[in-house]
């Protein structure tokens, strides 16, 4: 208890500094939060996540591995949200390394809070 005492009308950046260091906890957002130790099975999951490429009005994510899998990409414009998922396969023919998209769906969220398919009709 001395040693709180003693070190409480340290500032604040000095505080922060020594807490980063530790490497448990940071400060971030104003609030202090646990931080996940590298070693734990968990942050290894996590950093298997791939990021969202932000462009704009558009956010954009690959799901899958290197062969198979989905091209997500958000576009919220205006007053609604849409959404493009392709589901692909990576090919080689020869030289060249391809992706082969298998389906190319697009849904809107719509005014009542679902996902409502966009169908394309051709005349």
């Amino acid at each position: 208890m001395e040693l709180i005492e003693k070190y409480k009308y340290l500032p604040d950046e000095i505080i922060h500094i020594i807490i980063n260091y530790t490497n448990v906890i940071v400060y971030r957002h104003g609030k202090y939060i646990n931080r996940i130790k590298k070693n734990k099975d968990i942050y290894i999951l996590l950093r298997k996540i791939p990021r969202p490429i932000y462009i704009g009005s558009k956010v954009l994510l690959r799901l899958g591995n290197n062969l198979i899998g989905y091209f997500i990409e958000y576009n919220i414009q205006y007053r609604f949200t849409k959404v493009n998922i392709k589901f692909f396969h990576r090919n080689i023919d020869g030289f060249d390394k391809y992706f082969d998209i298998k389906s190319d769906n697009t849904y809107v969220f719509d005014i009542n809070n679902n996902w409502s398919k966009i169908i394309d009709y051709l005349m």
